[in-house]
């Protein structure tokens, strides 16, 4: 409940502290006197989006604070996790700049604005002239319908959907997985066949290079042979006889001196050393290329520096990674994917499903009748006589339509006037029309874990007669529950609140301010007279007649 509401530099207000109690208020007043100001005030200190307007010409800032009483266990929730001391009486309190810009405490402690905003969501509900527009939106239509509905039922649902794209998600991830490894062996497979093509082994790339380089100088080896063998054995004298010359004049004399000895020696060495030069020297003057085979050294070669480069690494890191690509492979190839068994997850889920959401189905299609039947006699009340309402839960089977809340869609469809056919809520109703079935829907008990302070403002507009009458015992009934705020222009209405506060407006020729007056019984006749148009004794007889009708019509409840 909202006990207290200080207003300070807001907008037209000076300075105004109003105490509030139970049960029913309402602000009456003239055209324009402020009653729009009270309403933003109240959504200001709740944490509404704050613009720069609303500080008062020539001050330098807006300060709102009210004081509340709550036990509601979600508000001491957020008490606790801002680290403020849990009470049943909180104060409220926000700063405004020029800027816009704005500060918040709760009982003197520094929030952020969204923690005003959460209590404002638990403890006050707003509802302006243009505020139900909420009841246009397709998923506050399914909630209307899914609050009455056995919660065991949404959770079912929720579970199995939960559940279905658990195992979707895995049977997709599965396959993307297996379409990976697929590729990844693909390409396993063909770098073990470029390694294995080669006969991969180390050393390879030195022999390559050398049998490549030999072949393709053959002609230099051949012409190197020959004449290394001409000098050696061929020519006239040759090398060899040039030894054997040296031989026998050193070996004649070789007893005689040891050097000498030494010498022919080693000239019997040399001697035996060309012999067996002589045969390497004749294979190599008798090399055949062969191209073919030289090509396919060539190749073998170039195929051999190209993975190197590939892979930018030396022989034998190329040669340890091929031993990892073949257990890489081997790996991939003895890997367990079980399609079907994840496949028969899905289909089970499926099936669970498809099972909640028909029973979540069923019980829409009953809530719905019976929330149709409802609001009948309710807005017959509220002169909608003409109204019909018919709420339609469509299913939809296909699971591209599933979601966590079920596969139903739900619209409410109102034909405003006989004869017409019926179509979706915000294509037909009025203004006028939509207040009042947010009012019917609040009658029948349709919206549930309501917060404990209700604003109206001008909920009342464009009606008179009877139906105001009705509108007042609504809202009436509704502050024997809980705190309701009604800015009213119907003298019917405002007769049967259980308080009454004038909003004002004067001006003393400098400023204009905006005031509010709690009224007392006389003071009350007053008002009720204005509202009614005639300010005069007649007026008041006719004000008096008004109050005795409410007393009458609350005594009833």
């Amino acid at each position: 409940m909202l006990t207290e509401l200080h207003i300070r530099q807001f907008a037209l207000v000076d300075e105004i502290r109003l105490e509030l109690n139970n049960g029913m208020t309402v602000f009456t007043g003239e055209t324009g006197a402020g009653k729009s100001i009270l309403v933003d005030a109240m959504g200001a200190v709740f944490g509404a989006r704050a613009s720069a307007d609303w500080v008062r010409h020539g001050a330098k800032q807006a300060a709102l604070s009210a004081c509340i009483e709550t036990n509601d266990a979600r508000v001491l929730t957020v008490l606790e996790e801002q680290g403020i001391e849990a009470e049943a009486v909180l104060l409220l309190r926000r700063v405004i700049n020029t800027d816009g810009r704005s500060r918040a405490w709760i009982n003197g402690v520094a929030v952020p604005l969204k923690v005003l905003q959460r209590i404002g969501t638990i403890c006050l509900d707003l509802h302006g002239q243009h505020e139900h527009q909420a009841l246009m939106d397709k998923h506050y239509q399914q909630q209307l319908i899914d609050q009455s509905i056995d919660s065991a039922i949404l959770e079912a649902v929720t579970h199995a959907y939960r559940d279905f794209k658990s195992a979707k998600r895995a049977l997709d991830e599965g396959t993307q997985q297996l379409q990976q490894s697929r590729e990844r062996e693909a390409w396993l497979r063909q770098q073990l066949q470029a390694t294995e093509q080669l006969d991969l082994h180390l050393g390879l790339l030195e022999k390559l290079e050398y049998d490549v380089a030999a072949g393709s100088h053959i002609v230099q080896i051949q012409q190197a042979a020959t004449q290394a063998l001409d000098y050696i054995d061929d020519a006239e004298p040759s090398a060899r006889d040039l030894l054997v010359q040296a031989a026998h004049a050193v070996t004649a004399m070789s007893d005689v001196h040891p050097a000498l000895h030494e010498a022919a020696e080693m000239l019997q060495q040399a001697d035996v050393l060309l012999s067996e030069i002589l045969p390497h020297l004749r294979q190599a003057e008798a090399l055949e290329l062969d191209a073919s085979q030289q090509a396919a050294q060539e190749s073998r070669l170039n195929q051999l520096q190209a993975l190197l480069h590939q892979h930018r690494c030396d022989e034998p890191a190329l040669i340890a990674r091929q031993q990892d690509w073949q257990q890489q492979l081997d790996a991939l190839e003895n890997a367990a994917w079980d399609e079907e068994q994840r496949q028969k997850v899905v289909e089970q889920a499926q099936r669970r499903y498809t099972q909640v959401a028909q029973a979540l189905h069923h019980a829409r299609l009953d809530a719905a009748m019976k929330l149709a039947a409802a609001l009948r006699p309710w807005l017959d009340r509220l002169a909608l006589v003409d109204m019909r309402v018919r709420i339609d839960v469509q299913e939809h089977q296909k699971a591209e339509g599933w979601q966590a809340q079920g596969w139903d869609s739900i619209v409410f469809m109102l034909s405003s006037n006989l004869g017409e056919p019926f179509k979706p809520l915000q294509h037909v109703a009025s203004g006028g029309e939509l207040s009042r079935l947010v009012l019917a829907l609040k009658a029948c008990g349709a919206t549930t874990n309501t917060p404990s302070i209700a604003v109206f403002d001008e909920v009342d507009v464009g009606i008179g007669g009877e139906t105001a009458w009705s509108i007042g015992e609504l809202l009436a009934a509704m502050g024997r529950e809980r705190q309701v705020l009604v800015v009213s222009h119907l003298a019917q209405v405002a007769a049967v609140a259980d308080h009454h506060i004038r909003i004002s407006k004067a001006s003393d020729h400098e400023r204009t301010r905006t005031t509010l007056t709690p009224l007392d019984h006389s003071e009350r006749q007053q008002e009720l007279a204005r509202m009614l148009g005639d300010a005069s004794a007649q007026g008041v007889q006719q004000a008096q007649a008004l109050q005795q009708r409410a007393y009458t019509i609350m005594k009833q409840h």
